[in-house]
């Protein structure tokens, strides 16, 4: 059996991609003394309710041992999908369980990739796994196959609000407030695994135009896309229909942040995954 493995930063929860079996391994995430699965069961509106209404620091947590054991079960191929190592101890988890799993299965082949990303970026990642796994091409070649895929992927994100981050200590609280009242959105990109920001935009047009910009500066010539939003789909369609008025060709999904990736782009964010230049999928 040949499985894909991806924890709840990838906002994937379907059971199988392209009929390859998929496993969900979610991350944990506490807020105040209430701690929360990032998994299906996950109330997201009382979640992020929970977020912007807390003024202390909220945290998270990786997928302990036994989970990623779990999700590996008894399969002879596994292909596991992490969010970036530079922001959660997931992929080292992961990695450590996949040793052990293979004291115990000898013969299976397991590979984890640390996606250097998070949410709709990890998702198309996922799908081109699958699509090389249907291919038929060897254990050795989809994992270096899907490596070179991976080099062509690429994160931009909106982020609703700056609260979570200044209530972690990351930026001045100061700069979060200043930010609301100018109705900000600061755009960032993941780079090397780090989240890295770039620039900001005023108003939700000129924040989906600059998003455009940016994945343009990228590389991106109309290649696939997906959207995953936090309880906006309203910017998510216009974002979407600004996009395919430039590159009508384009693959564009949209899809919902789970947890994990609406703990960090808060309510309203936008997280866009794409493909450089104009491969779709």
């Amino acid at each position: 059996m040949k499985k894909i493995v991806v924890d709840s930063g990838a906002n994937l929860l379907e059971k199988s991609i392209k009929n390859v079996a998929c496993v969900n391994v979610p991350l944990t995430l506490t807020i105040e003394d209430q701690v929360w699965s990032d998994d299906e069961a996950l109330n997201l509106p009382a979640f992020t309710a929970a977020l912007q209404q807390t003024s202390q620091p909220a945290a998270s947590s990786c997928p302990n041992l036994a989970q990623w054991l779990a999700a590996y079960g008894d399969a002879d191929e596994i292909y596991v999908l992490t969010i970036t190592g530079k922001m959660s101890g997931s992929y080292s988890t992961a990695q450590q369980a996949a040793a052990i799993y293979l004291e115990s299965h000898p013969a299976a082949k397991i590979q984890v990739f640390d996606s250097l990303s998070a949410g709709p970026a990890m998702h198309l990642m996922a799908e081109k796994l699958a699509e090389l796994i249907n291919s038929g091409l060897s254990f050795d070649r989809v994992v270096m196959a899907l490596n070179e895929f991976m080099s062509q992927v690429e994160l931009i994100f909106a982020l609703g609000s700056l609260d979570n981050l200044a209530a972690n200590g990351r930026i001045s609280p100061v700069l979060a407030k200043v930010a609301h009242l100018m109705n900000l959105r600061v755009i960032g990109t993941a780079d090397q695994g780090s989240f890295k920001m770039l620039t900001k935009a005023r108003g939700p047009k000129k924040c989906c135009q600059t998003l455009i910009s940016q994945m343009e500066q990228k590389g991106y010539q109309g290649g696939a896309v997906r959207i995953d939003h936090v309880q906006n789909r309203a910017a998510a369609e216009q974002f979407q229909k600004l996009l395919l008025a430039e590159y009508p060709h384009a693959s564009v999904v949209i899809g919902e942040c789970r947890g994990l990736c609406s703990f960090y782009a808060e309510q309203g964010g936008l997280m866009i995954g794409f493909v450089k230049g104009n491969e779709q999928q």
